[in-house]
């Protein structure tokens, strides 16, 4: 599916964010050129813009902006340094989307796949939302003063636009891991049935058949593969991403409540919110896909522990179905299928609970900084 989508997720080379072509090695060359160039660029807008002197007299405020700000522009790079040295990664990561579908419509006999519209839609409209703000955020810029807001400008397009590439990957994965836990339950509804007449094609092949449950188990073990192909490809733009979010969270939110308390201006309101909002939406929705996928692959385990544990009549007389369902069943416990950003952290709701709970810490320390 995400290979089919790259005739439209091609355009965000524009940005670095994935290469352009799989066979021109040129193109390739040009692109991290570009790259590169616009790393440089924004470092260089970055330390001219820091070198203006500024009107606002509080430090703690001068101090908080700098670090956002640079936190975003080292973000950017990250992400665009981690692409431009992972193009093969890339092709490699949609043939594995391809090769999976592929072998849930045969060998799974899934029939035609289709990924849901409206998880389309779902994410398509986030992106756009994310946008959006922009406009308040130029607007305000213009009546005016926000501190590094143009330096990091193209650095706060390319971070957001890479969370929702990586939503949809994510997505596109926990699609898949319930595709598969829908093909092991209809297994255990079959042998709860006695393996009956559970014929899902015209070659009358079974479910309850050991051939059947021998792809099964090669499908989660692709299943798992990807997932670690995804984390090694993406792990480091999801570190510094979620580091980012957090903190221009964190911080907006301050800037919010010191806008309210009449330490600036009202027009500063519609800046803080469109930095903090987007920022949050996306932490949510990124965590609530990582804990989806987390959920399915509960159930998979769940599901392949029945059939181990409630064992049919027809298991009973093939010893290598029991064997190799024991297989299965280690293989679900220890090749867990997760989103992770190198280890450092599970994408989960628990992970969502951890930064609020860190963030309104911060808050509440930079309250009483402010209040010194």
């Amino acid at each position: 599916m995400l290979y089919r989508l790259q005739s439209c997720l091609k355009y965000f080379a524009f940005l670095g964010l994935v290469p352009w072509t799989n066979n021109c090695r040129p193109c390739q060359c040009f692109q991290k050129i570009y790259s590169l160039f616009l790393i440089t660029i924004n470092l260089m807008i970055f330390s001219v813009e820091i070198e203006i002197p500024l009107k606002d007299s509080l430090l703690l405020s001068q101090l908080v902006s700098t670090i956002v700000f640079i936190a975003k522009i080292v973000c950017m790079t990250v992400i665009l340094l981690q692409m431009m040295c992972q193009y093969k990664g890339y092709y490699i990561l949609c043939k594995e989307f391809k090769r999976l579908r592929e072998r849930f419509e045969v060998q799974l006999k899934m029939g035609a796949l289709a990924y849901p519209r409206e998880r389309y839609i779902k994410i398509v409209m986030l992106g756009m939302a994310s946008l959006g703000t922009l406009g308040c955020l130029i607007y305000t810029s213009f009546i005016a003063s926000l501190i590094y807001f143009w330096s990091s400008f193209v650095a706060l397009i390319i971070i957001r636009l890479q969370c929702v590439l990586l939503l949809l990957y994510v997505d596109l994965m926990g699609f898949h891991v319930q595709l598969l836990g829908k093909r092991i339950q209809d297994v255990l509804h079959c042998h709860s049935m006695g393996g009956g007449n559970c014929i899902p094609d015209g070659n009358c092949k079974q479910l309850c058949s050991l051939e059947f449950l021998l792809e099964l188990k090669q499908s989660h073990m692709q299943l798992f593969e990807l997932f670690s192909h995804f984390n090694d490809l993406f792990g480091w733009s999801i570190l510094s991403i979620f580091v980012v979010m957090f903190m221009d969270g964190t911080v907006n939110v301050y800037w919010t409540q010191q806008v309210l308390a009449g330490v600036y201006g009202l027009v500063y309101l519609n800046a803080t919110l469109s930095f903090s909002v987007p920022s949050l939406a996306l932490i949510l929705a990124f965590c609530r896909s990582g804990e989806y996928c987390k959920w399915q692959n509960m159930l998979i385990g769940s599901h392949v522990r029945a059939l181990a544990y409630n064992p049919s009549p027809h298991q009973t007389k093939e010893p290598a179905y029991t064997e190799l369902l024991t297989e299965f069943t280690m293989q679900v416990e220890h090749n867990v299928l997760a989103i992770n950003a190198e280890g450092f952290m599970l994408i989960d709701n628990s992970l969502l609970m951890s930064m609020f709970a860190a963030m309104v810490t911060y808050l509440i320390i930079l309250m009483q900084f402010s209040a010194a």
